[in-house]
């Protein structure tokens, strides 16, 4: 029976406790004016009978197997009714009620109702009692030891018992129908169906003891006495022993499921699930099984099933569990074992209620197209089915490695949407009906979405095994660990380009280590001077491209001894150049890049917010960096075989390959923006000669020293190749017509001025020719675009011809000496007087007193 409370009761209420009330106190009055009536041993009887209701009362007894209870106080009223007649049950009635104080005095209203209603039901069943033994012919003011007949006996003793109890909840249900807290119908079915049993026994009980008292008389009841006292505290010790055994037991439970929910939220952290999401779901499904009015055993495998669902997880790779982005169809088939999995695991507990089948189908779907057996629609079981909504709510709720957590809307929707498709749709609305209770008692458990995902992922990075964070965190941090390990094998394993990688490694040291500037420094191939090749994070763009000799500052430091260091001074990192920032940093660590024992370089971290990185940091580090290392030898060494492959190992300059690869990005740029650019043809005139007459090392020499003349005249974002022995090709973005004449002319100075000492005073010299055409207007593809203006460079080199034979012809007018030759060198530069003469690289320091024995011509073909 519900408790009450008169506080706040409406006025009918109130006046019918109030008459309730002046009833007992009007009963009890005629209860004492009928003691004059009784005999001394009377008298001693009731003096007993109160001492035994005193102590019988203070304990309720629970029926074994129902749901109803009764009290040794109505077997006392009962028999006092027999013994002692109208008054002597009126008191005991009430000394019954007295003696229930201590067990109901939190609710003293409560306590006094029972003692209304008791001594009323007293009054009344007693009544009825003598009524109908005076049918009978019974004239007595009570029973006690005289003969009756057993038919008439047997009929008022049910009668009574009969009287007392509907009397009792009649007064009881009218209250509670006055303050319209239920239904009649709803009253009767909680009150008076639970009187039935609790009638019979007492009814029967105090028959029995009516027959005892036949064959003992009244100083029976000194018997009953002691029994009772002794009955009283050894019903007290065994309830003190019960209560001890219950909470033993009850904290063996709940070690029990703590147990349980922290090992299944430890197999959630593999997950990359945060704390609470078994517990959410277990408030869900046991709520809504609780709504559906499931039995017993299938709340408890709600209960248990909610916790450990994703058990079978266990046998899951972690790279599967913290993709981040989406499975392939072979990893979501690996994925779906779970649920038998853990099926498999739990069938070895011999749970006593239906968890193996909750955790087994919870992922099969309402229309059939679920795993692991296809069930569909009612043949899955009603416990599967709720746990894949609470668990599927949650976890849309929840950040996943692959998605960010979704909206409490979104996941209404979604649940909505599949409604009759993957969910029970009757479960469904259910759900979301009672969606704000549930809510509520998340709240009250601190358990709810905001709480536990504020700064979740602010604290797995930044925590250590010193810190008293807790074992998710851990265990989170401990699989994301594995995982990103994984993928910097996967990722480097597979990446060439150095740019990429050391964007991929200072993402991935970050995503363990804090810092708020990460510098990678290279070592170059002396191993001389490092060079921070990499910078990323807080003053990045002034620490890029810093140069440090081996020893100086704590970088030096590592890359001299090949070893860490670890909260140094971050100023030493800094002390040999003039950078403000200096003061900014708290912390530092660094780290030797080491592979195939090669000292590549150095990792140095700069943190303004920790006063020291531990030891979990820089194992972090060095594992990472362990990877890192071999992946940027991997990229150096491809780096330097893509370079030579592009490279012309004689000049240094880009060789056809690379040509083509620039040729088509200009190209694709030009196409972009409607725009034109200039390739020139560049032809050495007289090369040949000069390896005929000096040797093919001279040549070489001569090539690799034009090469560098040429690349002056040209601007830095301008691109010059070696073609083909001795032909050049320029690639000349954003130039007009007239200053491609005017840079052919430039080149042509600058290489006609070249000379390069061979020895004996003696000079090598050569020409140049030079042909241009443009994109697109002189091809489309590189081979017509050189085409046209090797065409132009021809051209240039027939002007020159025609030159040369008007030279000749005008030579030959002349009278020459006998034994003269009029035909001039045309690479050998002769001093007038041999004077002693430093070799010069450019046109600006020629020597003056040189004399060129052949005009040339400077012309060149723009198309």
């Amino acid at each position: 029976m519900e408790e009450l409370n008169l506080s706040g009761n409406n006025l009918k209420s109130k006046v019918y406790w109030t008459i309730l009330l002046l009833a007992s106190v009007v009963l009890l009055g005629f209860a004492a004016l009928g003691l004059e009536n009784f005999s001394f041993s009377h008298l001693v009887g009731l003096a007993i009978a109160l001492l035994v209701a005193v102590f019988a009362n203070q304990h309720q007894i629970k029926i074994p197997g129902t749901a109803a209870d009764f009290s040794p106080r109505e077997i006392v009223v009962f028999w006092a009714v027999i013994w002692l007649g109208v008054p002597g049950a009126i008191f005991l009635a009430a000394v019954s009620s007295i003696a229930r104080f201590n067990a109901e005095r939190q609710n003293k209203f409560k306590w006094l109702f029972g003692a209304f209603s008791g001594i009323v039901g007293a009054f009344a069943s007693a009544t009825v009692f003598y009524l109908i033994l005076q049918f009978a012919g019974f004239k007595a003011s009570f029973v006690g030891s005289a003969a009756l007949e057993l038919p008439s006996l047997i009929a008022a003793t049910l009668s009574m018992a009969l009287t007392y109890y509907a009397s009792t909840a009649v007064l009881n249900a009218v209250f509670r129908y006055l303050e319209k807290e239920k239904t009649w119908r709803e009253i009767w079915k909680e009150d008076f169906t639970s009187l039935a049993i609790g009638l019979v026994l007492s009814a029967n009980a105090a028959f029995l003891l009516h027959v005892l008292f036949l064959g003992f008389g009244l100083p029976f009841g000194l018997v009953i006495l002691p029994l009772t006292v002794f009955g009283h505290f050894a019903y007290r010790f065994h309830l003190k022993r019960l209560e001890q055994k219950t909470k033993e037991i009850g904290e063996a439970s709940r070690v029990h499921l703590a147990t349980v929910e922290a090992l299944a939220t430890a197999i959630d952290a593999r997950d990359q699930v945060g704390v609470g999401h078994v517990r959410r779901t277990q408030i869900y499904a046991v709520g809504m099984g609780d709504l559906l009015g499931l039995s017993a055993g299938e709340i408890n495998a709600l209960n248990t099933g909610a916790l450990l669902h994703d058990i079978g997880k266990l046998a899951v790779p972690d790279h599967i569990l913290n993709k981040p982005g989406r499975l392939t169809p072979a990893e979501m088939e690996k994925t779906k074992i779970h649920a038998s999995v853990g099926a498999s695991i739990l069938e070895k507990v011999h749970f006593g209620y239906p968890v193996v089948p909750t955790v087994k189908y919870h992922h099969e779907f309402w229309d059939g197209s679920g795993y692991p057996e296809g069930l569909k629609g009612a043949s899955i079981p009603v416990t599967a089915r709720i746990l894949s909504i609470a668990d599927a709510y949650d976890t849309m709720r929840c950040a996943r490695p692959f998605r960010p957590a979704i909206s409490r809307e979104e996941a209404r929707k979604f649940l909505i949407k599949g409604a009759g498709t993957q969910f029970d749709p009757k479960i469904v609305d259910l759900f979301l009906r009672n969606l704000k209770k549930f809510e509520a008692a998340i709240k009250a458990e601190n358990l709810d979405y905001a709480a536990n995902s504020e700064n979740a992922d602010e604290a797995l990075i930044h925590s250590s095994d010193n810190d008293s964070k807790s074992y998710v965190e851990q265990i989170k941090r401990a699989n994301r660990e594995v995982f990103t390990l994984y993928e910097l094998a996967r990722i480097f394993s597979s990446s060439l380009n150095i740019e990429d990688t050391f964007s991929l490694f200072c993402e991935k040291i970050g995503e363990f280590v804090p810092y708020d500037t990460c510098v990678i420094y290279l070592l170059d191939e002396a191993g001389k001077e490092a060079k921070a090749i990499y910078a990323e994070g807080r003053n990045a763009a002034c620490l890029l491209n810093r140069a440090i000799k081996p020893g100086e500052g704590a970088t030096g430091y590592v890359l001299k001894k090949c070893q860490p260091v670890c909260n140094v001074n971050p100023g030493l990192d800094f002390s040999f150049c003039e950078l403000e920032f200096v003061q900014e940093y708290s912390a530092m660590a660094s780290l030797p890049l080491i592979a195939d024992d090669k000292m590549l370089g150095a990792v140095s971290l700069y943190s303004c917010a920790l006063e020291n990185y531990e030891d979990e940091h820089l194992r972090l580090l060095d594992t990472v960096s362990r990877i890192a290392a071999d992946a940027l030898l991997k990229s150096i060494q491809h780096a330097e075989t893509e370079t030579k492959a592009l490279t012309d190992p004689m000049t240094g300059l880009p060789n056809a390959r690379s040509l083509q690869v620039q040729f088509d990005k200009e190209a694709a740029r030009a196409d972009r923006n409607s725009s034109r650019f200039q390739v020139m043809m560049l032809d050495l005139d007289g090369f040949k000669a000069v390896n005929d007459t000096f040797g093919h090392k001279t040549g070489d020499k001569l090539l690799r020293e034009l090469s560098k003349v040429m690349r002056s005249q040209l601007r830095d974002y301008d691109f010059l190749s070696r073609y083909a022995g001795d032909e050049f090709v320029a690639i000349i973005p954003e130039i007009e017509d007239v200053s491609v004449e005017d840079l052919c002319q430039r080149l042509e100075k600058a290489v006609n001025n070249f000379v390069l000492p061979i020895g004996d005073g003696r000079f090598a010299h050569v020409g140049i020719s030079i042909g241009a055409a443009s994109y697109p207007n002189g091809g489309a593809t590189l081979d017509q675009i050189i085409i046209s203006a090797d065409k132009a460079m021809y051209g240039v080199k027939s002007l020159r011809k025609l030159a040369k034979a008007q030279t000749a012809e005008r030579f030959s007018r002349e009278t020459p000496a006998p034994g003269q030759n009029l035909q001039p060198a045309p690479i050998v530069i002769r001093p007038i007087e041999p004077p002693p003469v430093k070799a010069e690289t450019s046109a600006e320091s020629k020597p003056e007193n040189f004399v060129v024995d052949e005009s040339h011509i400077i012309s060149s073909a723009i198309n």
